[in-house]
C-alpha cells in the first residue's frame, strides 16, 4: 500500500481513464481524474498531487501547456506524459518539462512500475502550508496568472 502519493490523472478517454485508475488503485494509489485541463489546473491547485499523469490532446487546454504549468509551479511534482506520441510531440513534451512518457497503447503494469520509480526517487513535496509570511498570497497570485495563460 502507497499511503498518501496522490496520483492526478488527466485523461479525456474514459476507457484508458479507467484502466489507469484501476490499475493505479490496485496498487495502492489513491487517485483523482478529471477529463479536461480546465479542471486539471484546479485539481492540481486543490489536491496537491505527488504525481500527474497527462495526455496531450485534451479539451479546453492543451497537455504541453499543463506540463509547463505544472513544472512551472512545483517542478518536484514529477509529471508522465500518456499519449499516442510521434517523436516530435515527445521531444516538445520534454520541452515542456515531461519527466516521461507511456505510449500508447500501453501495458498498465509498466505505467505503475514508471509512477513507483518516479515517486521514490523524488523528494517528498514540501509542505504547502508553510512558507513565510505573505508566501500564500504570493501563490495564489502565480496560480492566477497561469490560468490566465492557460486559456489564453
Amino acid at each position: 500500500m502507497h499511503g498518501t502519493e496522490r496520483i492526478l490523472v488527466v485523461e479525456d478517454d474514459p476507457q484508458v481513464a479507467e484502466i489507469i485508475c484501476w490499475n493505479l488503485r490496485a496498487a495502492g494509489y489513491p487517485v483523482t481524474v478529471v477529463a479536461d485541463g480546465l479542471a486539471a489546473i484546479q485539481a492540481f491547485d486543490r489536491e496537491h498531487p505527488a504525481l500527474v499523469t497527462v495526455d496531450l490532446m485534451l479539451p479546453s487546454v492543451s497537455g504541453f501547456r499543463l506540463v509547463a504549468l505544472f513544472k512551472r509551479e512545483r517542478p518536484e511534482v514529477p509529471v508522465l506524459v500518456v499519449s499516442a506520441l510521434t517523436f516530435e510531440e515527445a521531444d516538445d513534451a520534454a520541452r515542456a518539462g515531461a519527466d516521461d512518457f507511456v505510449t500508447k497503447p500501453f501495458d498498465p503494469r509498466t505505467l505503475v512500475e514508471k509512477i513507483d520509480y518516479h515517486l521514490h526517487r523524488a523528494p517528498p513535496p514540501a509542505d504547502v502550508g508553510a512558507g513565510a509570511p505573505g508566501e500564500a498570497e504570493t501563490r495564489e497570485a502565480t496560480r492566477e496568472r497561469r490560468r490566465h495563460l492557460a486559456v489564453a
